[in-house]
């Protein structure tokens, strides 16, 4: 009886140890692909997105797939490229002209209008700068140094974030691209899925590829040429700050309300430069642009609604907060199918015929 009792105890002792051991291994790996978790969650997704893409490619291709999946990786990273080597060309071109100017006592700064006194808290100290800068530049750099280096500072950090992000961007197409060539990654995704999920692996996976089709057709797909039409109207109009505009149009495109906030207050910047036919001709597709995704969706998501505003709303919201710019992309995404397999759960059966269609990843994924 007593070797019995010992023998639990060390078994036991065993067991723990074991478990110890592998916690801190598993630990430790979830450690080390912390940094990689986002790329890796947005490869994952568009390898799914652009599977339908590679199987064309692949039997065009006479069944070489590498080929079809190194042009739809180039393919992307260049069209990523361009719109950044345009924007770095040009900043550091407005860059290298601001210091040359103010090098040589030649840049001017205009004197403030009397209303900016009037804005909250940043409006006294914001006039008395720009009206010492107006005055004498050189001296109000040297008086206000300490300010300046300070909102430097926070640019460079907005700048280095933005470049990260970037490249979290070029390394997901790029793992994207492996994994649309590597069978094996669904068959261990689904071995893993069978053991947390048992018999309801395939409704899981059916449910997740259907969602992410949806998302990024109806709301991705949607946002982004949506920005793009405006991107085109806002440089070819020479609005101010189109870049920034650009920028914002595609974050309210995705919580889908939209650019046409945005293109109000374009609409009263093109009357208020006087030329009327002009500002007419640019109010008529700004305004066509903005109702736009009414007829987008329709002929990219067809029959089939979305998950609810709110689910979109949190996901990129959250996404933004907990991994930046990527995360206006995964966030959605991954919310949403969270969102589809609690539904699912909560009714425990396949969707009807009043649902969604359901896309089999059998069809759909190697």
């Amino acid at each position: 009886m007593e070797n019995s009792n010992v023998n639990k105890r060390k078994e036991l002792f065993d067991t723990i140890l074991q478990l110890f051991f592998i916690f801190l291994v598993v630990g430790f790996c979830l450690k080390l692909l912390m940094p990689f978790f986002m790329p890796i969650l947005w490869a994952v997704i568009l390898s799914v997105a652009f599977y339908p893409l590679f199987n064309f490619l692949q039997r065009i291709l006479k069944g070489r797939k590498t080929l079809a999946a190194v042009i739809i990786t180039i393919t992307i990273i260049a069209v990523m490229l361009l719109p950044v080597v345009y924007a770095l060309k040009a900043a550091t071109s407005n860059f290298l002209e601001l210091k040359n100017q103010f090098e040589a006592g030649t840049l001017k700064v205009s004197p403030p209008g009397p209303s900016i006194k009037e804005w909250p808290v940043i409006g006294k100290p914001l006039y008395e700068f720009l009206d010492s800068a107006s005055t004498d530049l050189q001296q109000s750099v040297i008086k206000y140094q300490d300010q300046i280096k300070e909102f430097s500072t926070k640019i460079m950090g907005s700048i280095l974030s933005s470049g990260i992000a970037f490249l979290q961007f070029i390394l997901s197409v790029i793992i994207a691209g492996v994994l649309l060539v590597s069978p094996g990654a669904k068959n261990l995704f689904m071995k893993f899925l069978k053991k947390i999920a048992g018999n309801k692996a395939d409704e899981i996976m059916t449910i997740s590829v259907s969602t992410i089709y949806q998302v990024v057709k109806g709301i991705l797909g949607v946002a982004i040429i949506q920005t793009l039409i405006q991107a085109f109207g806002l440089f070819l109009a020479d609005i101010p700050y189109a870049g920034i505009l650009t920028l914002i149009c595609l974050v309210f495109s995705i919580l889908q309300i939209g650019p046409i906030i945005i293109n109000i207050g374009v609409i009263v910047y093109l009357f208020s430069t006087g030329d009327s036919g002009y500002a007419i001709g640019w109010t008529i597709f700004f305004i066509i642009s903005g109702l736009s995704d009414n007829v987008l969706k329709p002929l990219l998501l067809g029959k089939g609604a979305l998950v609810p505003m709110l689910v979109i709303f949190l996901g990129v919201i959250g996404g933004f907060i907990m991994s930046g710019f990527i995360g206006l992309f995964v966030g959605p995404i991954v919310f949403s199918i969270g969102y589809k397999l609690f539904i699912a759960w909560l009714d425990d059966h396949h969707y009807t015929e009043g649902q969604p269609e359901i896309i089999d990843p059998e069809t759909t994924i190697e």
